[in-house]
Order: structure tokens, then C-alpha cells, then sequence
């Protein structure tokens, strides 16, 4: 009879101790501002976040326990985001938190902030914050839409500026300077006017070295005004744009080699040339003994193949430009592939390396087999260029 009785006894002191004993109430983040001002719900790289939990129950118990805890953003933890200052009251705290990229945390920043939309969320973009023990989950919030800087506006239309004048500057001097066109033979020892700079034909090599130039420039600053991260240039980068020099520099090279040959080569048949007309002078002399009219004649004819030559040489040194494609893809015989392959695939890779550094925020580090095929195309282009004639 004893045990039927204790059973219930016993029931209902265990629900009269649960009934005195309080809930625990689940952590909630119910504020974030911006340090030293809480009426500034927004927040930017290298600003202090101050989360503000009501609830701790238990989370910051202990030193250790503060330590264990990082910021996580859109439910994301970002790693090695340790409190740099907290405070305790009552049942609730607030954490400071500084927003810093570190090799640890660069990818997850990468992720939340890059592939930026053109609108509203372009300049500053709606996030969630809470916090949480690190390897777990985040804790409840009610901050979903925290205002996030994702660039200043003040420095963005700045640089953005800077970068239109400097396409404007690249602009002006590609069309009135040699600045991107090979380089006007200079035609003084041939004793005649040359070609003006501004109508030389476009070079393809100058070309491709200003295109990796201003890509990786206007790559650059994007991607330092979101992340504020100065060290970007990748070994990849860095081969790119030595391949683009090396290729200008190739064909300046070339076109100087091919120049100077020309002019000697103008010079040799003008010599043989002015020998001619002095011999015709003499046989001219001895008219009208015999067989002297004939030789004259001859002497004539060698006279006009030797100005012919002479002026398709000369034309070639002075060839001008007939439009921006057609400079870059056609030589003496129309388009050509190998200027084709090296426009194509620079083009494609350009597109790529824009595409990454937008949706990233890195500069692309493209593998040793892709950087070999642009060497490839660049040094083809090099070696086709050789034979070609000048202009």
C-alpha cells in the first residue's frame, strides 16, 4: 500500500518544483550599432559592431566563454571575429566586435559582399547579425536588416571619376600619339615628309598591354573600395601583364627592325638609281653613234622598275590607318587568323578576369595552363609578325 501512495507524492512535488523554477529564456541578439553612436544602424570594414544580446543564459558564463564566441552574419560565422570588448548586465551583454578581412575570414566577406547589384543595395546592402559559440550555430536575432556599407559613396564617385579620365586621357592620346599605334617610320634620310603620328595604324601588341593595364586598374579599385584590402595583385596578374608588355614591347621591336631595313634598303636602290641616270647621261653624250639609243632606252625602262620599287617601298613605310578592327586583325594579306586567336582569347580572358573580380571581389589566379595558352597566342602573333610587311 505504501508504494501506490509515495508514486503520487512524489509526482506532485516534482511539478510543484518545476513550476518554482524560472524558464531559461533562448539567447536573442535584440540590437547592433555602430560603436560610439547607437542610433547609427549601419556599419562598414574597420568599424567596431556593438551586438547587444538580451539572455545570455549561460553563453558568456566565463572569460573563455566570451572568447569562444564570434559575430555571424546572414547565420554565416565569421571567423576569427573574437569580441574585442563586452559587457555584462544583468542577463543580457553587449559585444563589441571589430569588422576586420583577415586571411581567415577573406572568403566569407568575399561571399556576403561580392556580385554586388546595380540599385539600391549596390552602395549599402541588408544584413542579418547575431552572434554564437564558434563551430556552432548563431543565436536567435531580430536584427535581419542592418544597414551594412558595402562602399562609400563619397569614394566611389571619386574613383570613378578617376578612372573616366584616365579612359579619356587613354583615349585622347590613342588617337592624336603612337601611344597604342606603331610607330611612324622616320623617313628624314629619305629626304620626304613622313607619316603623322595620329595616322599610323593601330598596334596590336600596344593594344593587348593597355587592355590588361586598364583591366587590372579598374579591377583594382573595385575591389579595394568594397574590401579595403590593398593587397590583391596576384602572381596570375602579374604574369598577364608581363605578357601584355613583353608583346608591345615585341612588336616595337619588330616594326624598328623592319623600318630600318626598309630605309637602307630605299637607300641602296635610290645609289643604284642615281648610277643609272648618270650612265644614261653619258650614253646621251655619245648620241647619235650607233646602238647608244637603244642602250638609252633600256636604261629608261631599268630607270622606272627602280621608282616603282622604290615608291611601293616607301608606301609601305608610310602605310595609315583605316580603322581600329581592321588595324588590329588584318595585315598586307587581309584578316588574319593568328591576330584572330590572339584578339578572341584575350577578349575571353578579360571578360573572365572582370566577371571574377565583380562576383569575388579577388583578382583572378588563372591556372599556369591558361596563362601558358595567352603566351602562346602572343608569341604567334610575334613570330607571323616578323614576315610581315611593313605597317
Amino acid at each position: 500500500m505504501k508504494k501506490p501512495i509515495l508514486i503520487p507524492l512524489l509526482a506532485l512535488f516534482s511539478l510543484n518544483l518545476m513550476a518554482q523554477t524560472p524558464a531559461i529564456k533562448p539567447d536573442t541578439v535584440i540590437d547592433a550599432h555602430l560603436d560610439g553612436n547607437k542610433k547609427e544602424k549601419s556599419a562598414a570594414i574597420s568599424d567596431i559592431l556593438v551586438v547587444s544580446i538580451a539572455h545570455v543564459n549561460g553563453l558568456l558564463a566565463t572569460q573563455n566563454g566570451v572568447k569562444q564566441v564570434r559575430l555571424f552574419i546572414n547565420s554565416i560565422e565569421i571567423e576569427g571575429s573574437v569580441p574585442v570588448g563586452w559587457y555584462l548586465h544583468g542577463d543580457g551583454a553587449e559585444l563589441k566586435f571589430l569588422l576586420k578581412r583577415t586571411d581567415v575570414n577573406n572568403k566569407t566577406w568575399n561571399m556576403l559582399l561580392g556580385y554586388p547589384a546595380i540599385g539600391s543595395q549596390f552602395f549599402r546592402l541588408p544584413l542579418s547579425i547575431s552572434i554564437g559559440l564558434t563551430g556552432q550555430s548563431a543565436q536567435a536575432t531580430k536584427i535581419d536588416s542592418f544597414q551594412f556599407v558595402r562602399i562609400d559613396r563619397g569614394w566611389f564617385w571619386t574613383c570613378l571619376a578617376v578612372i573616366l579620365i584616365y579612359f579619356g586621357v587613354l583615349l585622347r592620346f590613342a588617337t592624336a600619339t603612337p601611344m597604342l599605334r606603331d610607330t611612324p617610320a622616320d623617313l628624314t634620310p629619305l629626304g620626304i615628309p613622313g607619316l603623322s603620328a595620329g595616322n599610323a595604324p593601330y598596334s596590336l601588341g600596344k593594344v593587348q598591354m593597355a587592355f590588361w593595364f586598364s583591366i587590372v586598374l579598374a579591377s583594382y579599385i573595385f575591389i579595394w573600395l568594397i574590401t579595403d584590402n590593398y593587397e590583391l595583385i596576384t602572381s596570375g596578374t602579374l604574369v598577364l601583364i608581363g605578357i601584355g608588355a613583353g608583346t608591345g614591347l615585341g612588336a616595337v621591336g619588330i616594326n624598328n627592325n623592319k623600318a630600318d631595313k626598309t630605309i637602307k634598303q630605299v637607300q641602296d636602290l635610290q645609289a643604284q638609281q642615281a648610277d643609272l641616270r648618270q650612265a644614261t647621261d653619258l650614253l646621251k653624250a655619245a648620241l647619235p653613234a650607233a646602238g647608244v639609243e637603244a642602250k638609252i632606252g633600256y636604261n629608261n625602262f631599268l630607270d622606272c622598275q627602280l621608282t616603282s620599287n622604290i615608291n611601293n617601298l616607301i608606301d609601305g613605310l608610310k602605310t595609315g590607318k583605316e580603322n581600329f578592327i581592321s588595324d588590329i586583325l588584318t595585315d598586307e594579306n587581309g584578316v588574319s587568323f593568328h591576330r584572330l586567336q590572339m584578339v578572341v582569347f584575350t577578349t575571353v580572358l578579360g571578360f573572365v578576369f572582370l566577371y571574377t573580380a565583380y562576383a569575388t571581389l579577388t583578382m583572378p589566379d588563372f591556372s599556369a595552363t591558361l596563362l601558358t595558352m595567352q603566351g602562346i597566342t602572343a608569341g604567334t602573333y610575334l613570330g607571323f609578325k616578323i614576315p610581315e610587311k611593313q605597317g
